[in-house]
């Protein structure tokens, strides 16, 4: 039910009930659109900050990409009905929202396309979802076939949801010169100061086909009636109303008639997304359906075609062959396509965590190192004088720190050797340590190499009267903001990476002909290692911190623990660094408590 294709290009899911959140996910420079099997969507773009296109049926809150949420029969999709003109039957495609059990059934997940592959009572869909690489914007395929032995009449239904745009303002319309349904909306504002950045803002939201439809809706409730989402009263009638929305809930949906000899197929080609204007939904006409732009293909095509090009560019630097299948798939695909998506797109914020940050690009040193070395520079340029780093590494001059990056977290130095040293040891490129940037608040520049120096001398200081770091509201482990908020808690993890993290700087300056620093480095961290065994380690367990009331929690009295394990506060560390800790101890490290991040 579950399985890579032959050629490995693509993942298949056979059933919709099977494993009903399964799904996948496209993206390009300025959006991101989350599939789920049954036919479910989550999309956003930037412009700069994430914004919708395709909403809930209520006021949403706006917050980053969630990469898991609950579905709900209104949540926002892209269905298809498909009815029987003959006798009436209707069933929907992916899944949802009819429900109706298929013959047959695939969703099928490749890096650059999803599709489904639906066939029931003798007809076949198929929808395919692609993007183009730059533009926010969804680029589908429907294609309808009689697999069966006589002629079929159908009605096809796509349907795309609008949801509940503005409470301010919102509409829809067809807009037949642009073979279009089209949304408007004004984005929510009280202070006037605030218009002259909305009204900028992409705030309508079209659906436009390459063929006319013979009917249209574009309001909601007209659409669905009493029959709700799960069997909308309009696909009861012989064609929909042509209805508009005024001050209602917008729908996009059309409807196409179809006459199906056997073995007969039709496609339908489909844009979906935003847009500032009907000009503009002019200009995107034009260039994807009616120019011809590469001998006869059209920008649709030639746009998938690009798109692919841009994801294959995210290969990894290695492959396997093992007699595993599931494994090298993983290690093929599926690892570097994250690690493109990551560090191409900067999970599709403004401001990034600073630790999230220089670990995507410790990533995209295997996929694209110069744009790893642009990242870990950008990120120093974001630096204090002091060698604090900020919680957020701001990548648009509009850009403020939001979320969790207005609390204070204070591991995020300690990451800059670590995801350093990956790019130099993929790319010999210790050239880099020279280059010369700025401080963000001084009019002082110093090569990178004096940056990670006072980094590295910032967590040195950055301490309580026993040696061990601050934690204030956060370490790697984002929840525990309690701990320090007064200002004295510490952090068991983030004292040991420390000591890990001066020995790698160690290591660089040793290669990089600083053997005095070396020296130093290996100093402190075996004295800051002395200090962990020395306040931090019960026998059993190393303290995962210790309150700003003197509380030391993440210890062996806190729950059960036999043998040989070795836990630090329920944080999974890295053999190598609790081996510096205590050399000659064998270790077995186990998870035993949830909520780390990073």
């Amino acid at each position: 039910m579950f399985r890579a294709t032959d050629d490995q290009e693509y993942y298949e899911l056979l059933s919709p009930t099977l494993l009903p959140k399964a799904s996948g996910f496209l993206w390009n420079e300025t959006m991101m659109i989350h599939m789920n099997c049954r036919g479910y969507a989550v999309a956003q773009y930037m412009q700069p900050e994430p914004a919708k296109y395709s909403h809930a049926p209520n006021l949403e809150a706006k917050t980053f990409m969630q990469p898991e949420q609950p579905y709900y029969a209104h949540h926002p999709g892209r269905f298809v009905f498909l009815k029987d003109e003959e006798n009436g039957s209707v069933f929907s495609a992916p899944y949802e929202p009819v429900r109706v059990q298929a013959d047959s059934y695939t969703f099928a997940v490749g890096a650059n396309r999803i599709v489904w592959k639906v066939e029931h009572q003798g007809i076949a869909i198929e929808m395919s979802l692609s993007l183009p690489k730059e533009e926010a914007m969804e680029l589908w395929r429907v294609k309808i076939k009689n697999v069966s032995d006589r002629e079929r009449k159908l009605s096809l239904y796509p349907y795309f949801t609008v949801g509940y745009m503005s409470w301010m303002n919102q509409s829809a319309v067809y807009h037949e010169e642009l073979q279009s349904i089209v949304c408007s909306s004004i984005t929510p504002y009280q202070k006037y100061q605030d218009y002259d950045k909305i009204k900028h803002f992409r705030d309508k939201t079209f659906l436009m086909g390459d063929q006319a439809p013979f009917s249209w809706e574009a309001n909601q409730e007209g659409f669905e009636g009493e029959g709700g989402i799960t069997m909308p009263s309009a696909l009861g009638q012989a064609e929909l109303a042509k209805g508009e929305a005024r001050y209602e809930m917008p729908a996009a949906v059309f409807q196409y008639r179809a006459a199906l000899a056997p073995g007969e197929e039709r496609e339908y080609r489909f844009l979906f997304g935003p847009a500032r204007h009907e000009q503009e939904i002019a200009a995107i006409r034009e260039h994807y359906f009616n120019r011809k732009l590469g001998g006869n293909e059209d920008g649709f095509t030639l746009a998938e075609q690009e798109y692919e090009e841009y994801l294959r560019e995210g290969r990894g630097c290695l492959t396997i062959n093992t007699p595993d299948k599931d494994l090298d798939h993983f290690v093929n695909r599926w690892l570097p396509r994250q690690i493109y998506y990551h560090g191409q797109t900067n999970r599709l914020t403004t401001d990034p965590q600073t630790r999230n940050y220089l670990q995507d690009h410790m990533g995209m040193s295997y996929i694209k190192p110069p744009t790893a070395r642009e990242a870990f520079l950008t990120a120093l340029r974001q630096q204090k004088a002091s060698g604090a780093m900020p919680d957020g590494i701001v990548l648009h001059p509009e850009a403020e720190l939001k979320y969790i990056n207005q609390v204070p977290h204070t591991d995020h130095c300690v990451w800059l050797p670590i995801c350093l040293s990956t790019y130099l040891d993929e790319t010999g490129d210790y050239l880099i340590l020279e280059e010369e940037i700025p401080y963000a608040d001084s009019d002082e520049a110093a090569p990178v190499y004096e940056h990670i120096d006072r980094a590295m001398g910032w967590l040195m200081n950055d301490r309580d009267e026993r040696g061990m770091n601050y934690i204030n509201q956060g370490d790697w482990c984002d929840p525990m903001n309690m701990v320090g908020y007064k200002g004295k808690g510490v952090s068991g993890w983030l004292t040991i990476a420390t000591a890990y993290g001066f020995r790698v700087w160690a290591d660089i300056c040793e290669q990089s002909g600083f053997a005095r620093k070396a020296d130093e480095y290996r100093a402190a961290a075996q004295a800051t290692n002395d200090i962990v065994n020395r306040y931090l380690w019960d026998g059993e367990w190393y303290a995962r911190g210790i309150t700003d009331d003197n509380v030391k929690f993440g210890i062996s009295r806190d729950a059960s623990a036999t043998g040989t394990e070795v836990r630090v506060g329920g944080v999974l560390l890295p053999d190598g660094v609790l081996r510096n800790v205590q050399p000659n101890r064998e270790y077995e490290v186990r998870v035993v408590l949830a909520g780390s991040s990073g």
